[in-house]
């Protein structure tokens, strides 16, 4: 049974993501589970601010949020090529650990978190937040009872309006599209058909950013084969007009041998057409949900599963090759080292 009293939780990275997650645990059907005790960056400015709109400590570094305010959980919200650093000091101290997609931006980085989290056995997950979100929770349903049959291909959008880049990532200049959204779209179909990536085509585009002086992709399109004969079509951009109604524009349709599944996070929908019926279930807001699952996990006090962080390995080494592909122009394998014996 879980333990019910309210976690103790720290935020490192005072951002896009470490504002949503602090707000979200300190309003509304969270405020009972968890308390916010601290949040860390090294800018002050941003800590000190985020803290006082939310009520909570602010601290110039991870290792000083871990070792004063004593959390018992921690949320990672810092540019995705730097979860290395705070990753190992959280799993030092012993807490568990909620770290933003993607796990990190090299294999090198990835793997070695994987292997800190399990010799220190402490709980660690990646924020692949849509595993919550109602309208993809109802397509694997869907999946699990066979009503679409053998998943043989999907085709999925997740885009942002150009304000992403240019007003809300002090950083969009040193990460990809692709780091940023496709690694939910590569991590939604692992999880939605059980798929092994085995080979990435890419191409991008770099001229709207670029002009306004931000080295990075506008649009990433990509190509993915799996294992098992399932195709992935995919892009991204983060160039789109902000007259749009919505920051993100995603949409994804999963085709299956007997049915198929189209899902619209706008209206926050899925449409599931089989051999007899189509059916909309309307569905809501998932963030709690999310969250919710990664405290549950934390409390539990069970054995830590030695494969844990395997999916954010697994993404993290299809973007790896992704970014190849697109410096390249060639496909690339997606390499595993062989089964361990």
């Amino acid at each position: 049974m879980v333990a019910m009293h309210r976690t103790r939780v720290g935020v490192i990275g005072a951002g896009v993501m470490g504002t949503a997650y602090a707000s979200a645990m300190t309003s509304g059907t969270l405020a009972w589970r968890c308390e916010l005790v601290g949040i860390a960056d090294t800018n002050p400015d941003a800590a000190h601010n985020l803290a006082g709109r939310v009520g909570c400590a602010a601290y110039n570094s991870p290792d000083d949020l871990l070792s004063q305010a004593h959390p018992d959980a921690v949320y990672i919200a810092v540019p995705d090529r730097l979860h290395l650093a705070p990753f190992l000091t959280a799993a030092h101290h012993g807490v568990a650990i909620l770290v933003e997609k993607p796990l990190a931006t090299t294999l090198e980085d990835a793997l070695a978190m994987q292997e800190a989290a399990r010799a220190a056995h402490v709980v660690a997950r990646v924020n692949f937040s849509n595993r919550f979100n109602p309208p993809f929770v109802r397509a694997r349903e869907a999946i699990d009872r066979g009503d679409l049959g053998e998943v043989i291909g999907v085709s999925a959008r997740l885009s942002n309006v150009i304000d992403y880049p240019t007003k809300h990532l002090r950083w969009a200049d040193r990460t990809t599209c692709g780091w940023f959204l496709l690694s939910h779209l590569f991590d939604l179909v692992r999880w939605l058909a059980g798929a092994e990536a085995d080979r990435v085509t890419a191409a991008g585009v770099k001229r709207r950013l670029a002009s306004m002086g931000l080295d990075t992709y506008d649009l990433i399109h990509a190509l993915v084969e799996y294992e098992g004969g399932l195709s992935g079509a995919y892009e991204s951009a983060w160039v789109l007009p902000p007259s749009l109604p919505s920051l993100v524009d995603c949409n994804v349709q999963i085709v299956g041998t007997d049915g198929r599944a189209l899902i619209d996070t706008h209206s926050q929908t899925v449409h599931i057409a089989t051999q007899q019926h189509l059916s909309y279930p309307a569905t809501l807001d998932w963030t709690d949900a999310s969250i919710t699952s990664f405290l549950d996990a934390a409390d539990l006090g069970v054995p830590v599963p030695p494969e844990q962080l395997a999916d954010g390995v697994e993404n993290t080494r299809l973007l790896v090759a992704l970014h190849q592909s697109l410096e390249t122009g060639a496909p690339v394998p997606v390499v595993r080292e062989p089964a361990q014996q």
